[in-house]
């Protein structure tokens, strides 16, 4: 089943589950202390198609304000991560909480989300990917969208190989978009990452940046809502690249440089991570071991989960709940209580993997 068809069925569901109340049966043993949410872009809706990868990485403002409004209904407190690590080794029992966390540095998290969360005083970190503002990284999933819509097939040849991807209908722009970013992600290497690029979606390596020019957070934004106390600015590596697929060498150097750019410019000590991609097969322990020798409070991973006291010797690779397009009140709920990642981690309680 797609991640696609499993968003989509879970949207479905949600509403009847959480109105016979199977999520309050969940909520004492798997709701756990609080949780930390995933965002990243805050976008005004768009009425044009879309691939879901896009849907999962995109929330309206109104969505933003139904996430505000749904927690304050539940009695949560609204922390930093700075918090969330305290809390985690304090000794006393304190309120459920929950923590914002934005990923990437897009520029309408300054634009967009910031008043929206200033108007409501919830603390807030955006995790910065530095190459981003520098505009030397590469948004290629936007690139990938936009080849796939307009297409009804997409083909090249790539060491010595011809690929070939049927996207004919919506079905099959969804597969391939899926089949595309696997190879991109899966068969990384740093050297050829620009190459591949620039070979699947026929572009001058230049032209490569238009994203990341349009869509990223300058240095200038970056520092001026840092000095905002709401505000936390986290590290996320200098490329955005898949960790696992680089040498241990490698991953310390994405990790350390991207944090002491950031402090470079903000002028604050940067103690937050999140992995890129940061599910189980591109984000593990050796990576965990990485941002624990760098010594960063926390390091936040997209593994779907609730934060529970164990997690204080684990501060390195936290769990997040994503809100995405069809997160609404009742997947909210499903979230929260535990009930879903209850089913989709079969029972066990997500603190390393």
């Amino acid at each position: 089943m797609s991640s696609y068809t499993k968003k989509k069925l879970i949207s479905a569901v949600a509403p009847l589950l959480s109105n016979i109340g199977v999520c309050k049966l969940f909520a004492p043993a798997y709701a756990g202390l609080g949780h930390i949410l995933t965002f990243h872009r805050v976008i005004k809706p768009q009425n044009k198609q879309r691939i879901h990868n896009h849907l999962s990485l995109e929330i309206s403002p109104e969505q933003l304000e139904n996430t505000i409004a749904f927690y304050k209904s539940q009695k949560y407190d609204f922390i930093s991560l700075d918090e969330v690590y305290q809390r985690l080794h304090s000794p006393k029992r304190l309120s459920k909480f929950v923590a914002f966390t934005f990923d990437d540095g897009y520029r309408d998290n300054y634009t967009i989300a910031y008043p929206i969360l200033k108007k409501h005083q919830i603390p807030f970190t955006i995790y910065i990917t530095t190459n981003f503002p520098n505009c030397k990284a590469v948004l290629w999933w936007y690139f990938l969208e936009e080849e796939i819509l307009k297409n009804d097939s997409i083909d090249f040849e790539w060491q010595a190989k011809h690929y070939h991807f049927d996207c004919s209908s919506i079905i099959n722009k969804e597969a391939s978009f899926d089949h595309i970013k696997n190879l991109i992600t899966r068969s990384f290497q740093i050297e050829d990452h620009e190459d591949l690029l620039s070979v699947i979606f026929k572009k001058e390596k230049t032209a490569l940046y238009s994203h990341v020019k349009a869509l990223a957070l300058s240095w200038q934004e970056i520092k001026t809502i840092s000095q905002d106390p709401l505000c936390t600015i986290g590290a996320h590596t200098v490329n955005h690249y898949p960790l696992s697929q680089l040498t241990t060498e490698q991953v310390i150097s994405e990790i350390n440089e991207s944090r002491e750019l950031i402090e470079l410019y903000t002028g604050k000590a940067v103690e937050h991570f999140a992995y890129p991609f940061g599910k189980i097969e591109q984000a593990s322990l050796r990576e965990f071991d990485a941002v624990k020798a760098l010594k960063f409070k926390t390091g936040t991973t997209t593994r779907i989960g609730n934060i529970f006291k164990a997690h204080r010797h684990k501060t390195e690779c936290l769990p997040r709940i994503s809100i995405n397009s069809i997160t609404d009140t009742s997947v909210l709920r499903l979230q929260s209580s535990g009930l879903l990642p209850f089913i989709i981690h079969r029972g066990r309680k997500v603190v390393t993997n």
